[in-house]
């Protein structure tokens, strides 16, 4: 329950972020600077399982990205699926597969689709999304089987992996 009240209280900042990302004008690029700073304390905040906080600074970098961060999004994402919360982790992976320009940054994007989705236990899906990741990039082939497995893992660990971040 208390994860439960937990993830409810990133649901502001995650409309935030949302509608940040989607009413800004500016050109999605190469995140630099205080922005690029801010993404690496919450990737680090992921690592260390401080999701909401993660969050938090997650819409910092977008806000200090002036423009669409799909990056942010993805990140946001990492956190929802950290606290378990995948159905959010797979909306907010699938905004920013919406504002992502290179077939590159997509491939990852769905490859990140595809694990949430398998953990989730939509293999359908998981299939769909991954094969869409090989579609944009086909360097990923190789990586899709211990993707899915990871997940599947995952999955039936409840959430997390030995040794591995979530």
């Amino acid at each position: 329950m208390k994860t439960r009240c937990r993830i409810l209280s990133l649901l502001p900042t995650l409309g935030a972020l949302a509608f940040f990302c989607v009413a800004s004008t500016a050109q999605a690029g190469e995140i630099r600077g205080e922005a690029a700073g801010a993404l690496r304390n919450a990737e680090d905040l992921v690592r260390q399982g401080q999701f909401k906080e993660a969050a938090v600074e997650f819409e910092r970098a977008s806000e200090l990205a002036g423009g669409p961060c799909a990056e942010c999004l993805l990140g946001v994402a990492r956190a929802y699926r950290g606290a378990g919360e995948h159905g959010s982790a797979v909306q907010v992976t699938r905004m920013a597969i919406s504002i992502l320009p290179a077939p590159a940054e997509k491939a990852q994007a769905y490859k990140q689709l595809g694990s949430l989705l398998a953990e989730k236990g939509d293999l359908t899906g998981a299939k769909a999304a991954f094969d869409k990741a090989v579609e944009l990039d086909a360097s990923l082939a190789g990586q899709v089987p211990s993707n899915l497995a990871e997940a599947l893992l995952r999955r039936s660990a409840g959430g997390t992996v030995a040794g591995g971040a979530p």
